[in-house]
């Protein structure tokens, strides 16, 4: 019976949550008269494997698009590309991402839309912007905190990525509005003029004088389908980010006590640089893919059929599976945090100028990292690093990184030594005790 309601439900699209589920099934058991039912999470996932159900978010509300807007918005398109190469082509989204998750935590995750509360606790922001060229622009990241306890050592300017921030960890106005004015100078820096595609979100400003970039807004209730980020390259990128966050997982997982203590050691700065070095990693042919999926065409050929799942590396997703097996929903935890609030169309939130100056956060989001023997000096670190590079020694990468670093700290501890020797006059040597 439950089954039943599932599949019709389901033919008339009406999005069905596990929590939904679950209370539906509670309510036939008790108009079956059967006692003592509990429809728990494991109930749910036996029952979801039993009837060879997945539970997917609902993104861009695919469902709902009009397919009328999207075939009139492409006949337009070749006009409004009219005069654009493809490198002065772009499309910029957000998307959130939760930046901890454990593969054991997709249940309890997936289903709910991430609006404030625990779930908002522990993600960020991204902003996206590539080109149909397949180039990509830096990535703007927006968290809870103006300055994480983890960024206490780390200049913001300094950061592989744009950091801004406010109490949600959503796009504001005025995040967009700064964002577009600075990608703006640059184009203008370039002597470029470029078009920029947006969806209609109310954080992205409808009235801002750009000089050098034009803003296309795409339909209501078609970027599903006609905005190229939506077509696989965020997905690309977040099932890159999650082989990375494994990894670094699976080395930790002996030295852990439990899923939340294994969870946080992954604070965001680490989160930052994975954010960049997994957008760094999505590569340019996937890019150009997912523009023509959403129609925009150098010639009059048909889309391609372009599937994003045979886009990423079969070793990715490999790696992600043989590292799930705490996880009974593969799809389900590379999908997570597809379905996450990115902004909020009711309330003004403060925005927060991230400098220097502001306190550290002192969120339980980021816990302080207490090390038993901590290294002191840039001769310590020197002694370290010489053990390193002979770990190396037969890996040639390995060496180079290692080598880079121990470049680094020669150069700063010279620097340091040097500063010390300047403060003594030299003529202390010659005066008489």
């Amino acid at each position: 019976m439950c089954f039943d309601w599932f599949a019709k439900a389901r033919s008339q699209k009406i999005p069905i949550s596990g929590p939904i589920l679950k209370a539906k099934a509670m309510e036939i058991a008790g108009k079956l008269g059967v006692p003592n039912f509990n429809a728990s999470d494991g109930w749910l996932n036996k029952w979801r494997l039993r009837n060879n159900v997945s539970f997917k978010c609902i993104s861009g509300e695919a469902a709902d698009v009009n397919q009328d807007d999207v075939e009139q918005f492409r006949t337009k398109l070749p006009t409004l590309l009219n005069g654009y190469k493809p490198e002065d082509i772009y499309n910029a989204d957000e998307s959130g991402l939760f930046f901890r998750a454990l593969p054991d935590k997709t249940l309890a995750l997936k289903s709910e839309k991430c609006v404030g509360g625990k779930l908002s606790k522990e993600r960020l922001t991204i902003l996206f912007c590539a080109n149909m060229a397949g180039d990509k622009e830096p990535l703007l990241v927006i968290g809870k905190a103006a300055r994480p306890r983890a960024f206490k050592h780390v200049p913001i300017a300094k950061l592989p990525v744009d950091w801004k921030s406010n109490k949600k960890a959503w796009m504001t106005r005025e995040v967009m509005s700064e964002w577009l004015q600075q990608f703006n100078r640059r184009m203008k820096a370039q002597n470029r003029k470029i078009i920029l595609f947006l969806d209609n979100a109310a954080s992205h400003p409808k009235e801002l004088d750009l000089t050098n970039i034009k803003i296309c807004f795409l339909p209501p209730n078609t970027t599903a389908v006609s905005q190229p980020l939506d077509q696989g390259i965020i997905q690309n990128f977040k099932t890159l980010y999650r082989s990375l966050v494994l990894k670094h997982l699976i080395t930790k997982i002996g030295d852990t006590s439990s899923a939340s203590e294994l969870s946080k050691s992954i604070n965001v700065l680490e989160a930052v640089y994975f954010i960049k070095a997994s957008w760094h990693k999505v590569e340019a042919t996937t890019i150009r893919n997912c523009f023509r999926k959403a129609g925009f065409l150098e010639t009059l050929e048909d889309p391609s059929d372009f599937d994003p799942e045979d886009d990423i590396p079969l070793a990715v997703y490999a790696r992600l599976q043989e590292g799930l097996d705490l996880a009974n929903d593969f799809e389900g935890f590379l999908q997570i945090d597809q379905n996450v609030f990115t902004e909020d169309n009711n309330i003004e939130i403060q925005f927060d100028e991230p400098d220097d100056t502001m306190d550290l956060s002192d969120s339980e989001d980021e816990p302080s990292e207490e090390i038993s023997d901590p290294i002191t000096s840039y001769d310590e670190a020197l002694k370290l690093v010489e053990r390193l590079k002979q770990f190396a020694k037969n890996d040639y990468v390995a060496f180079q990184q290692v080598k880079n670093i121990e470049s680094h700290f020669e150069n700063e501890n010279f620097k340091l030594k040097e500063s010390m020797l300047k403060q003594t006059s030299i003529t202390q040597f010659f005066q008489t005790n």
